[in-house]
């Protein structure tokens, strides 16, 4: 009987002053191959603005941890954003397979009932996360900072060319962030990619947020300058979360 009541008495004060009893963070759902970053505590698919997929680029993941997340993406977790991880191996990293599992990890996202979901990645996870826009009832936004993933030599371009032609051919809506930074040796034909990302969403303009060589920062690393987050990382996060259209970084 007593337990009965204490329950009865907590959640009496529970409606009645709820500002008293925050809400604690929920344990997160699966969401398999992805996992919750370490930096943010997460609050869950009820409580969370939303969720946000990071990709990291390359690297020797033998005798490295995954790179460190730049500084402009952490503006999401801040508005509100759960951040997830997708973290992949070298040498286990095949684009239409890893494309496929990231599909796999956002329909996880969507039935926990995350409200909104964000895919951003840097370099080769660019180039995956790419994948998403053809699924605009899995993310709502995609950020692709200098997406590469065909190396720097010369005969490699024209197919690293048209993989990325590909991928814009099947984007069917969605918000798209695509920053490419000058001086990028990984970059086969910035003109051509822009030309690309302005056809696969004609009648989208307000969907497409294009940071195209700006004068600084410049290099395939340039995102990661804190020159970049401090002249594009506000704007990117508001067009990404939905409340500001694609002229949010213009004159930046």
């Amino acid at each position: 009987m007593f337990p009965a009541l204490i329950h009865l008495a907590l959640a009496l004060l529970l409606a009645a002053f709820p500002a008293a009893f925050p809400a604690v963070a929920a344990e997160p759902p699966t969401a398999a191959p992805f996992v919750v970053s370490g930096d943010f505590a997460p609050a869950g698919p009820g409580v969370a603005r939303g969720a946000v997929v990071w990709l990291h680029g390359s690297y020797d993941s033998a005798t490295e941890t995954p790179p460190a997340l730049p500084d402009w993406l952490l503006h999401l977790p801040r508005l509100g954003y759960d951040l997830w991880l997708f973290n992949r191996r070298r040498g286990e990293d095949p684009l239409a397979g890893s494309g496929e599992r990231l599909l796999e990890g956002l329909a996880g996202l969507r039935r926990a009932g995350y409200r909104r979901v964000v895919v951003a990645g840097f370099s080769r996870g660019a180039f995956i996360g790419l994948a998403a826009l053809a699924r605009p009832d899995l993310a709502d936004a995609v950020a692709a900072v200098s997406p590469a993933a065909h190396g720097t030599r010369t005969e490699r371009r024209a197919q690293a060319l048209a993989d990325f032609q590909e991928r814009m051919k099947h984007a069917a809506g969605g918000r798209l962030a695509l920053v490419l930074l000058r001086d990028d040796p990984w970059d086969p034909d910035p003109a051509a990619r822009v030309a690309a990302a302005v056809a696969s969403r004609p009648a989208q303009a307000a969907g497409l947020l294009l940071i195209d060589r700006p004068d600084a920062p410049a290099g395939h690393m340039g995102s990661f300058d804190a020159p970049f987050d401090a002249r594009f990382g506000t704007c990117i996060a508001a067009f990404l979360d939905g409340v500001a259209d694609a002229g949010a970084c213009r004159d930046r």
